[in-house]
């Protein structure tokens, strides 16, 4: 036991120690955790493209065909699970939950539409 060392003499690389975040998979209706990427990672199962979401999200059962019809619908109109903000007759701002159903989601997508992180036109090509 004389050459133990603690943990913290040996520091992590800064891609070990990165932030990790949930990439889905629509296809196999799966989430994986991983640093972040800046080009577009393929799912490990079917080798579908996979969508970064916000550290906020939490994957519904794979089992849960109306939960990822959800949230797949929020993905492509550009609700990638960060903040969403409603404002309040005081003047200040107030955070909105993301609905729980795909009807409720629908209105969400119309209210809300200003808020949505669609990709800009350079980031498309």
């Amino acid at each position: 036991m004389g050459k133990f060392q603690h943990h913290s003499r040996f520091p992590k690389q800064k891609h070990v120690q990165a932030f990790r975040f949930p990439f889905v998979c629509f296809g196999c209706r799966k989430s994986f955790k991983l640093p972040v990427s800046t080009g577009s990672r393929l799912c490990p199962q079917c080798r579908r493209p996979m969508e970064m979401l916000s550290r906020k999200f939490s994957a519904p059962k794979s089992a849960d065909i109306a939960q990822w019809k959800k949230v797949q619908f929020l993905v492509e109109h550009g609700f990638r699970f960060y903040s969403v903000y409603r404002n309040v007759e005081s003047g200040g701002k107030q955070s909105v939950r993301y609905p729980t159903t795909l009807a409720e989601a629908k209105d969400f997508v119309v209210v809300f539409r200003e808020q949505a992180h669609l990709p800009a036109a350079t980031d498309l090509f």
